[in-house]
């Protein structure tokens, strides 16, 4: 089943005024709402989350320089601020 913002966008369609004369198709606006949800589930399209966006980078780093990403960030001291 099609995500509800697919649903209203696909049916926004006929609320446009080249085709506000055609009757709906319920049908074809879900066929439509789906193809929309297969196209926003895309990271490359820039509709990932942020979780998608860090597991695909660090992929990419993992495969052009494996080990790279073996760190730990461990020891530091906060700087002192002088009270004014």
């Amino acid at each position: 089943m099609p995500s509800e913002l697919s649903i209203q966008k696909a049916a926004q369609v006929w609320c446009k005024p080249a085709v506000s004369h055609k009757v709906m198709d319920v049908d074809l606006a879900e066929a439509f709402a789906e193809t929309l949800d297969e196209i926003w589930s895309k990271p490359w399209l820039g509709n990932a989350t942020t979780q998608e966006l860090i597991d695909e980078l660090t992929t990419r780093i993992e495969i052009q320089a494996p080990g790279l990403l073996q760190y730990k960030t461990t020891g530091i001291e906060r700087a002192q601020v002088a009270p004014r």
